[in-house]
């Protein structure tokens, strides 16, 4: 079980989610006509849509980007859409309060060409001040010139920055009415920093500026990286100072490296007997990423069930493989999971509350295993252990680096390292290749007429296919076949104990014989595949590759990188639901005609600071029932808006019997297209 649980959505303001109808709200009547509609022209860009159905508390609600009606012309140039504050005479308004209290004290770190800021919830023991939903972060340069952020969480990495200078920062808190606080100011100089941590990775240390590190195709390299291909790629030799770029470009993607050189544990050190320790420096783990720490005797290239995040499954984790030790740090918590058959003295524990996570700040953790159990660090600071001790002298390490789901997201890893006896590169290289089927097929099913180019084998002194499948209760790990044309090689697992849950990854490993190795010989290997007694349709392939120890004469393949626009600052998403007068969600869609319901609007903006590091400034939100504007609320009144939580007390009285739809708008400061969510009710 998880050790933790936080909502990634921010706080924010509920305005009169227990208020009765009246007549009137703060002495003006609530009967007036409905508001005109003031467009502006502005500029086309590029969009981001957000589309998905959401049942909530018995209400459909379906998330779009949509454009009004009102604002726009025949040639379909999008309109600014002015929100003024407004209300139906039966719809009760929330209301900005005192503006929000600013952070009371800011911590700077600094390293080269960077200042990372801290405050409230991102220092231990810290809390946001009262009213705030978001900042605002200005960056003070020569003159009259700053630049400005909004951001949702309350901490900032600033990249870039020319070290031994001296920057001065603002930061301003933000309610959910775009109300500021007063600022806070801080200063700092950018230059290189102890790094008390790096002391002892005497087994591996990869700080990624060497760009051949993480590349395939290099000798040199220290780093097999598994991914969905397509999808999940490196910005191998991109200068963006925070690091090795990671693109996870479809949506639900995870990245893995495993190290290729073994993390081996030594004979227990100090008062605490260490035995070993994991170190990564990453940004991954904000609201809605995930960071895993796979510590796995053997090879393999992945393991658990790829489709499930390792922080929401059991701690005693069947789709591991044996002896596996699983640390995974994400919004729900931190978790130390185990192959079934390590013991564990309890679950996971927390030592203490690790301090807020924003996107894009780079944090370091610390994997220590200890002759008493497994202990997880952020920052310095113990945030879980469990007493679980591993079973093996050596291991893989594996790093497993998710997004949010369902938006594209880039992630930086900075440095990575493990203690121990140091080993020298293995020399091999890795080519993909694809199987004639993604399928794993039954020894007796037919040949597919498809095979794979034999141009890697001609310069290799010796090659082995890798690949990885999903298992089944019903393959046996051991009995796995690769076909090459007409021979049929056995494969052997790549760890000591495979699992056979469902759907859990398994890594297989078979050699290429060597008639099919140097020049002679076929252009082509018809067919590749490989095949399993029992398997079905479940049984697929993940990935395959060859890895070759290459001749002298070995020419790497060019290197391909992901194609990733540039994207436009992101909007908060927008969630509706619809609660009864105490502010409880609704059991069903169905309404009574009588008393009043609560449209609680939350626009969530943490996760929309992935795309760019800086959430999407908001000008308002629009209520339409029916098609008919019945409530605005303008969310400028400093400035722009961040997004936060908005309640509206409408009364059902004066509503005809019948199905209703409730759109809920949401617009940003450039005028393009809202963010929409759609409620449907019935009035009965």
């Amino acid at each position: 079980m998880a050790v933790r649980v936080r909502s990634s959505d921010e706080p924010g303001v509920i305005g009169h989610a227990r208020l009765p109808i009246s007549t009137s709200q703060r002495g003006r009547p609530l009967t007036r006509p409905a508001p005109s509609v003031h467009v502006v022209p502005t500029r086309k860009r590029l969009l981001a849509w957000l589309a998905g159905v959401v049942l909530v508390a018995g209400a459909v609600t379906v998330l779009r980007a949509t454009e009004d009606p009102t604002g726009s012309d025949a040639d379909d140039t999008p309109r600014q859409v002015r929100i003024d504050r407004y209300s139906a005479d039966f719809v009760v308004l929330p209301g900005a309060g005192r503006p929000p209290a600013p952070p009371e004290r800011i911590v700077v770190t600094t390293d080269t060409g960077m200042l990372r800021l801290a405050w409230a919830e991102s220092l231990a023991g810290g809390s946001a001040p009262a009213g705030a939903v978001g900042y605002e972060v200005r960056l003070l340069l020569d003159g009259s010139e700053s630049r400005t952020r909004l951001v949702a969480t309350p901490d900032l990495q600033l990249d870039g920055l020319v070290d031994g200078r001296r920057y001065r920062v603002e930061v301003r808190s933000v309610d959910a009415f775009g109300q500021r606080s007063e600022p806070t100011e801080v200063a700092g100089v950018p230059g290189p920093a102890d790094r008390p941590w790096r002391a002892g990775l005497t087994g591996l240390y990869d700080d990624f500026t060497d760009p051949a590190t993480a590349l395939e195709h290099s000798p040199r390299s220290r780093w097999h990286v598994s991914g969905y291909r397509g999808c999940v790629g490196l910005g191998i030799g991109r200068a963006d100072g925070r690091g090795l770029p990671i693109d996870l470009g479809c949506g639900a993607d995870m990245a893995v490296l495993r190290s290729r050189e073994p993390f081996r544990l030594t004979a227990p050190e100090g008062k605490d007997g260490v035995l070993g320790r994991v170190v990564v420096r990453t940004d991954t783990a904000g609201p809605g990423g995930e960071l895993t720490v796979d510590l796995v005797p053997g090879r393999p290239d992945r393991v658990g069930v790829g489709v499930r995040r390792a922080s929401r499954t059991e701690e005693r984790d069947p789709a591991l493989p044996g002896g596996a030790i699983r640390v995974s740090v994400a919004d729900a918590g931190v978790q130390v999971a185990t192959a079934p058959d390590l013991a564990a003295a309890g679950p996971t524990r927390e030592m203490h509350l690790p301090p807020w996570r924003g996107p894009g700040v780079a944090h370091l953790f610390e994997v220590v295993l200890t002759t008493s159990g497994v202990r997880v660090y952020q920052d310095g600071l113990a945030i879980a252990t469990r007493a679980v001790v591993p079973t093996w002298r050596a291991a893989s390490v594996l790093l497993g680096f998710r997004g949010p789901d369902g938006r594209r997201s880039r992630v930086h890893l900075s440095a990575a390292g493990f203690t121990g006896p140091a080993a020298r590169p293995s020399g091999v290289v890795e080519v993909a290749v694809t199987a004639a089927t993604q399928r794993v097929l039954k020894p007796t099913d037919p040949d597919p007429g498809i095979g794979m180019a034999r141009t890697p084998l001609r310069s290799a002194r010796s090659a082995r296919i890798v690949a990885t499948l999903t298992a089944t209760p019903q393959v046996d790990p051991r009995r796995i076949s690769v076909q090459l044309g007409k021979l049929r090689v056995p494969a052997r697992p790549a760890v000591p104990a495979p699992p056979t849950e469902m759907g859990a990854a398994l890594t297989v490993v078979a050699d290429v014989p060597r008639q099919l190795l140097g020049g002679r010989g076929p252009d082509t290997i018809t067919p590749f595949v490989l095949r399993a007694p029992g398997a079905g349709i479940q049984v697929t392939l993940l990935e395959t590759y060859l890895e070759i120890v290459p001749t002298a004469g070995w020419t790497p393949a060019a290197e391909r990188p992901l194609d990733r626009p540039d994207l436009p600052d992101a909007l908060p998403a927008v969630n509706a639901v619809l609660c009864n007068a105490a502010g409880e969600p609704l059991s069903s869609s169905t309404v009574p005609r009588r008393g009043q319901v609560v449209l609680t609007v939350t626009l969530a903006s943490a996760v929309a600071q992935w795309d760019t590091g800086t959430v999407g400034g908001v000008r308002g939100i629009q209520v339409r029932l029916d098609g008919d504007v019945v409530a605005g609320v303008p969310t400028t009144v400093d400035g722009p808006g961040i997004g936060g939580r908005y309640a509206f007390s409408i009364g059902v009285g004066g509503l005809t019997l019948g199905p209703h739809t409730v759109d809920v708008r949401e617009y940003g400061m450039e005028g393009d297209r809202p963010q929409s969510a759609l409620l449907n009710f019935v009035v009965r």
